[in-house]
């Protein structure tokens, strides 16, 4: 194999790792660790859409465990009382905090199940946000402000199924691969640009070679970008029915980081090539006006 060969071969396949490389890395960093993934989808806590959705699940678990639990002494309103209750709950400064705590219990499941520590695995066939906590505010604030006897309205567990689990055991192989990626493609890559470079002949064909890596990256960085939609629409597609508009909502946010990551790559190295493609012609034109 010339040169030529080689340094094209390696700039090819190093282009082929790059859409593999920039998903593994997202997967590892961002996705494989509840700190991150939990930062991720913290701002959502200030989404109106998500605060509306949650208050509707709340406000109907309320209403259905007094009706089922109080004899007597419900107002002719309750339904009005207790969602006006659902809104100033999840409008507090408190809910915030709590969307975390619940993202982080719904994310040490997802890892649980992912990696296959069935004993931090609640046996219930789904992954879910556990709203019990809101419910059980809403329930208190109602029986003091009524004066109820708290007896009567036991703490009423409220699981939002989200991802079904043996949907994510069907995808545990494919998920420890590309976790397993996140360290060794990136390496695999530096070896190919580096390849690709050294094989090149002379120091200007050196730089196109390192542009035409760059470029690669560009491409590849593209080629996410073009995919995540459709990714998204499959994974939230896997998701409960009835709540696939919720699972939505966190999906985006956590893939719109890896749109963020493909996009860094796509700019920065565009910006790289453009670079070592003028320098690599700047001695040429330099020759060329000192010799017309």
């Amino acid at each position: 194999m010339s040169r030529l060969a080689l340094a094209a071969f390696a700039v090819v396949l190093s282009t082929v790792l790059v859409p593999i490389g920039i998903t593994a890395s997202w997967l590892s960093l961002r996705v494989d660790s509840t700190p991150a993934y939990v930062d991720t989808v913290e701002p959502l806590a200030d989404d109106e859409e998500l605060r509306d959705r949650l208050a509707d699940e709340v406000a109907t678990a309320a209403v259905a465990a007094l009706q089922s639990n109080v004899p007597v002494g419900l107002p002719s309103s309750l339904d009005t009382v207790v969602r006006r209750s659902t809104q100033d709950v999840v409008e507090s400064p408190g809910f915030p905090e709590f969307w975390r705590d619940a993202n982080a219990k719904l994310h040490r499941e997802f890892l649980a199940i992912v990696h296959e520590r069935d004993e931090d695995v609640v046996a219930d066939g789904w992954v879910v946000v556990d709203l019990q906590p809101l419910l059980d505010q809403v329930l208190a604030d109602f029986v003091e402000q009524f004066g109820i006897p708290a007896r009567f309205v036991p703490s009423t567990p409220l699981p939002v199924p989200v991802l079904p689990e043996s949907k994510l055991e069907e995808g545990r192989g494919a998920y420890q691969l590309l976790d397993a990626l996140a360290l060794w493609v990136p390496l695999l890559w530096g070896g190919l640009v580096l390849v690709a470079v050294l094989a090149a002949r002379g120091w200007r064909g050196r730089l196109r070679a390192g542009a035409a890596c760059a470029i690669g990256v560009a491409i590849g960085g593209g080629l996410v970008l073009l995919s995540t939609g459709t990714a998204t629409d499959v994974v939230v597609e896997q998701a409960d029915p009835d709540n696939q508009d919720l699972a939505r909502l966190v999906i985006e946010v956590v893939v719109s980081t890896l749109d963020d990551a493909a996009r860094g790559a796509l700019v920065g190295s565009v910006a790289v090539a453009a670079v070592l493609l003028g320098v690599s012609l700047w001695p040429r034109r330099r020759a060329q006006s000192v010799h017309p």
